[in-house]
């Protein structure tokens, strides 16, 4: 019975080597849809207008996915799988975290920055407002100092006017005097009204010089008073004038100040751009990367699917070489049991032609017999000869059969060598992606270094910046003290410049009233002189009439 070299033996399992081609054909058309699948995936994942993160967690997302169906569908993963499964996970949450710190440190120094801006246009509001109250200040002060001037040049002018007057008085009153003492020694009768007149008139001129002197006095006190505040102007201007350098340095040191923390802001924001220049430069090289190692994962599944259906042929055909030996071990033995029984034949017939000869004719008929069995015997030898031949012919077939597959085991084992060879620079590729993501990690350590480097560089300027925020606190709190002392003395100068109004008002209307008085003491001299004038007329008169009289003057 011929058996095909492509079929299998009954009772023992297996697959012909087409049917395991067609099956390889059929796994790597469908590895090829898995490995496009997961490629649109991962287009529809490169969508514009997302971030870096959701990218690398869609891409991991379908990866997974891909690698579950996968599982579920081949119903194991390998070792290798899962450890980059893993790997790629790690690297995920890695990103995700690091990226959340950057978002957070960047939210943090954002906020920080707005607030010492605020602090900042605070300070500048609180400046501006100082300026124009120390401008108020000095329109007040330069408003007291033209008014008080004013009123001292009044007071200087009624002064003189007072005393131009009593130097007037002065002199009527000595003319009156001389006079009267001239009239007094012509006028003997009238001498004691007139001295009691000269007397009640000397009392009211005591009386006005007295007043006088106070008002002199009172005159040294006013300009003793304006002096004071004269020194006091001057004592507050210097200290409006040291207040205001004081207001210049401050806002000068505030300017540097600002100066240098937005030099120092921009600076870090530089390096912070920079930082996230390289954080999403890294995050791009780990997601190619990630792609590389996906290619890498999809290529060795490949390669060990092809190495798998390699080894599955390379059983299948070992054992077609397994029954194509049987086969061939029974032929043989086939071949050497009809051998065997053509040479018994022989050697029956030789005998029989060695009886032959001398055998009677009674025998003759059994020979034609067992000649005639004989060539029955030969021909069905010559039957099994052409059976032979066919056997013969179906072993060349079979040797040709197995020479076809030992071809195809040497090309199979090539393949094998090549699959291996694949493998291997697979596995160094692996190791290299590897080392790149150490490296790619120690470099994360060095940025997360320089990152906690530039933090504390912040936490000092803000501490820097805080401490000249409360000195410059402290001075203008101090200014401010200053300022309001200041505004307490003015007020207190101008209470006192209003109380000495008020008493130069009264004084003035005083000395009004007086000079009223002077002018009517004056204008009652004036009649007095005139009506003693008339008296020592009529005193001379009378005497002259009296002496003409009575020439002989009478004795007493």
């Amino acid at each position: 019975m011929w058996v095909s070299p492509y079929s299998c033996t009954e009772g023992r399992p297996g697959r012909t080597l087409l049917q395991f081609k067609v099956r390889g054909r059929w796994a790597e058309r469908t590895w090829r849809r898995r490995r496009l699948d997961v490629g649109s995936a991962v287009t529809r994942v490169r969508a514009p207008g997302r971030s870096c993160q959701t990218k690398g967690d869609l891409v991991m997302e379908a990866l997974l996915e891909g690698i579950q169906n996968r599982g579920h569908e081949g119903g194991f993963l390998t070792s290798c799988e899962a450890e980059l499964q893993e790997l790629m996970k790690q690297i995920d949450i890695m990103v995700a975290h690091k990226k959340s710190e950057w978002e957070g440190q960047t939210h943090a120094l954002e906020t920080c920055l707005d607030i010492r801006e605020r602090e900042l246009k605070a300070l500048r509001g609180q400046l501006d407002m100082k300026h124009k109250e120390v401008g108020m200040l000095r329109q007040q002060l330069e408003e007291h100092e033209k008014v008080k001037q004013e009123m001292a040049m009044d007071y200087k002018q009624e002064l003189k006017k007072l005393h131009e007057e009593l130097g007037r008085l002065k002199r009527s009153y000595e003319k009156l005097q001389k006079k009267h003492i001239r009239d007094f020694r012509g006028n003997a009768k009238n001498h004691r009204e007139d001295r009691s007149e000269i007397e009640r008139l000397t009392g009211k001129i005591e009386e006005f010089r007295q007043k006088s002197l106070d008002w002199e006095k009172q005159r040294l006190i006013y300009q003793q008073q304006v002096s004071s505040l004269e020194a006091q102007r001057k004592a507050l201007a210097e200290q409006s004038e040291i207040i205001q350098a004081q207001l210049v340095n401050r806002k000068q040191k505030l300017e540097s100040v600002e100066l240098s923390s937005q030099s120092e802001i921009q600076h870090l924001s530089s390096k912070l751009e920079r930082a996230n220049d390289t954080i999403c430069a890294n995050e791009l090289e780990i997601e190619r990367l990630t792609m590389r190692v996906n290619d890498l994962v999809g290529t060795n599944m490949t390669v060990m699917q092809e190495q798998r259906q390699k080894e599955e042929k390379l059983r299948e055909s070992e054992k077609l070489l397994e029954i194509l030996q049987e086969e061939k071990r029974e032929l043989k033995a086939t071949l050497q049991s009809q051998e065997n029984c053509t040479h018994e034949e022989r050697m029956q017939k030789e005998k029989l032609q060695a009886k032959l000869k001398p055998a009677d004719t009674q025998h003759t008929l059994e020979t034609v017999r067992s000649l005639e069995e004989s060539q029955a015997e030969r021909r069905y030898t010559l039957q099994e000869q052409g059976d032979l031949g066919n056997m013969l012919s179906h072993l060349d077939f079979t040797h040709s059969s197995e020479e076809l597959l030992q071809a195809e085991v040497t090309r199979l084992e090539g393949s094998l060598e090549s699959v291996s060879a694949t493998c291997k620079q697979l596995s160094q590729e692996l190791m290299e992606k590897y080392e790149e993501l150490k490296k790619m990690e120690v470099h994360n350590n060095e940025y997360r270094a320089e990152i906690k480097k530039l933090k504390e560089q912040i936490l000092q300027a803000e501490q820097s910046y805080s401490s000249a925020l409360e000195g410059m606190k402290m001075e203008i709190s101090q200014l401010t003290r200053e300022l309001h002392q200041r505004d307490i003395t003015i007020a207190s100068t101008k209470s006192s410049s209003s109380d000495m109004e008020k008493r130069l008002k009264a004084e003035i209307q005083k000395a009004e009233a007086k000079a009223v008085e002077h002018k009517e003491i004056l204008g009652q001299m004036e009649s007095l002189k005139l009506e003693n004038h008339h008296l020592s007329e009529m005193v001379m008169k009378l005497e002259l009439g009296l002496h003409e009289a009575n020439p002989w003057p009478v004795q007493t």
